[in-house]
């Protein structure tokens, strides 16, 4: 009867750890072809203005509805879906990115993905989007939003993200028309910890407030540079 219950214990452990595996959607693969059916279906939903900001990315864009005012005078367009990281960004570029002519591109790096990535890989694909732009004569402005340190991830990963965001200063201190944005301060509470306020119960995930914050901070940032 022991082992019984021992051998169901380990099969929902397995069955909640492949779960996780598929639905994270910073680990799902997702092909080119399918990002541009997704793109052009949004498109297709809406009018596109020229020159626009363009905030593209996976989870933060996906749930990011707030109204954004403009970014460097530009309209705002939101582009988001399962997989999209900055690897299949700098991938399937023509149409993810210089399809749109924009005059800024921000993307904002999900937390459980930068606690996940090999620093090399995630700056060699920030490194072609770079490329890619100068390849294509496109003139945007590059804004990469550092991971959030969430409550989820404060415990465990938060020197793993330091040390990406400290990367990611140093990356983009020598490259032209780029920012590596660290928003940390507006996701912190007054002793200095994670904002529990501010995500949903998973302790990741940016609630209406937190995205609030989110848009705000953004916002300030494009004013500054007016």
């Amino acid at each position: 009867m022991l082992r019984f219950a021992w051998a169901t214990a380990l099969a929902t452990l397995l069955v909640l750890a492949v779960r996780l595996t598929v639905f994270d959607s910073n680990r799902q693969s997702t092909s080119c072809e399918e990002l541009e059916l997704t793109f052009e279906t949004a498109d297709f939903n809406e009018s596109l203005p020229a020159g626009p900001a363009l905030i593209i990315g996976n989870q933060r864009v996906r749930y990011w509805t707030n109204p954004l005012e403009p970014i460097r005078d530009s309209e705002v367009i939101r582009r988001a879906a399962k997989g999209l990281n900055p690897d299949r960004i700098d991938q399937c570029f023509p149409r993810l990115v210089g399809y749109y002519q924009p005059s800024a591109v921000v993307i904002p790096l999900d937390t459980s993905f930068a606690n996940d990535i090999d620093q090399s890989a995630l700056f060699k694909s920030l490194e072609g989007i770079v490329d890619q732009r100068s390849e294509y004569s496109l003139d945007f402005d590059l804004w990469v939003i550092a991971p959030i340190t969430t409550p989820r991830f404060e415990r465990t990963s938060t020197s793993a993200l330091d040390a990406v965001n400290a990367a990611g200063a140093a990356w983009a201190s020598n490259k032209f028309n780029v920012r590596w944005l660290n928003l940390q301060a507006n996701f912190t509470d007054k002793a200095g910890k994670a904002d529990s306020k501010l995500v949903w119960p998973d302790g990741n995930t940016l609630n209406d407030k937190g995205y609030e914050r989110l848009t705000e901070a953004l916002v300030t940032i494009s004013n500054e540079r007016k």
